[in-house]
């Protein structure tokens, strides 16, 4: 007997609202607060789907932001593109 994935349904509205948050990040008129929250919220969330490999990158950004209070664009390719990857 196969048990059901309780995680499953959060699994999938975190899904949906990763595909927001990539809209966010990739925007260019997004403001570094609302991509630092949105960086600061993948870090404590995605772990618990399964996704180490966004928290990980999205903790190194979230303690770039914290330390400089910004960072470039490019700073947010790597965390962008494994969200990309997601699914």
């Amino acid at each position: 007997m196969t048990t059901a994935d309780p995680l499953a349904p959060l699994r999938a509205k975190f899904l949906v609202r990763v595909a927001d948050d990539l809209a966010r990040l990739r925007s260019a008129d997004t403001s570094m607060k609302d991509r630092h929250y949105v960086v600061h919220r993948l870090a404590g969330a995605a772990g618990v789907f399964g996704y180490g490999k966004v928290t990980d990158l999205a903790r190194e950004l979230d303690d770039l932001l914290i330390e400089q209070g910004e960072a470039p664009p490019e700073a947010f390719a790597e965390l962008i593109a494994a969200l990309e990857g997601l699914g």
